[in-house]
């Protein structure tokens, strides 16, 4: 699909990317960009198809995609870094799970440039960080939303469009207003929810060691996240997530009520809703 796509930061994504690419076949050469030079040594491992780059101009110059895979509070000064090497016909995404506040500094910074910019948010990923998970069937059947601002090229929407699905992915478009409150709901405030979870059973945990089972297995697994890559993520959202939030603690007041008055049809009723919610998820 392109002559060269350039990976910035091969964690988890970047690298689960770097791999698929290369499965795909979808570029004739691959730039993956590493800021330390243990990362350089351990990409050039990983990653012995591709070319390793610590430099920011040597990796994006002459490429045709351009995707951003480090933390959303550096994706605004990689863009400004960049700008200078990037082609007219050069298409940069990110891989951000916030999309009004990059979007708003991507078009700040390239809204004079012949480069074009489209968010991009694949709902996929996992619980461990690093190159060393990474997986080319990370992104396969998952949902993957595309956030264009006005203006964009309806050509660059598609390549981008066709990308993603060469992953795998099913894709999506929403404005970046949209897609910043939808995922507060269904992706910012899980994680909050199982790290709230693990949190409160902390000082049981020797307890928990030896006697939990599959459910609390389950219910916690996503509380492993980065703590520093997912404290940004929440505060970047905060706007949309405390109003999710408090949505959650109605929730809970309710079912607590519901146990105090040990009224068993209401909470019959209450874990009813949630195994269809459940139920929903698995049937589409």
């Amino acid at each position: 699909m392109f002559r060269q796509v350039t990976i910035i930061g091969p964690g988890l994504l970047g690298g689960s990317l770097s791999l698929a690419v290369k499965k795909m076949d979808l570029s004739e050469e691959l730039v993956i960009w590493a800021r330390s030079e243990k990362s350089v040594n351990k990409a050039a491992q990983t990653f012995p198809f591709a070319r390793i780059e610590k430099g920011l101009e040597e990796s994006v110059r002459g490429s045709d995609l351009i995707i951003i895979c480090t933390p959303v509070e550096t994706i605004g000064d990689i863009l400004k870094q960049i700008k200078p090497f990037l082609g007219e016909n050069s298409l940069v995404t990110d891989v951000g799970s916030i999309k009004g506040s990059i979007c708003n500094i991507a078009q700040e910074t390239l809204g004079d440039s012949m480069a074009s910019f489209i968010g991009s948010h694949p709902m996929a990923g996992a619980e461990k960080s690093g190159m060393e998970f990474s997986d080319p069937m990370l992104f396969m059947n998952r949902a993957c939303i595309l956030t264009p601002l006005d203006k964009v090229k309806e050509s660059d929407l598609l390549s981008l469009r066709k990308f993603w699905e060469k992953m795998g992915m099913v894709v999506q478009i929403l404005d970046p207003t949209s897609h910043d409150k939808i995922i507060a709901d269904l992706s910012h405030l899980p994680h909050l929810i199982s790290s709230i979870l693990a949190h409160s059973l902390a000082e049981i945990q020797e307890e928990a060691q030896k006697l939990g089972g599959q459910g609390l297995a389950d219910t916690t697994r996503i509380a492993e996240g980065d703590a520093n890559l997912w404290s940004n993520i929440l505060l970047e959202n905060k706007k949309n997530l405390i109003p999710a939030l408090q949505k959650f603690k109605r929730s809970l007041d309710s079912v607590e009520l519901s146990l105090e008055e040990g009224d068993i049809d209401k909470l019959r009723d209450f874990l009813e809703d949630g195994k269809e919610f459940r139920h929903s998820l698995q049937s589409k």
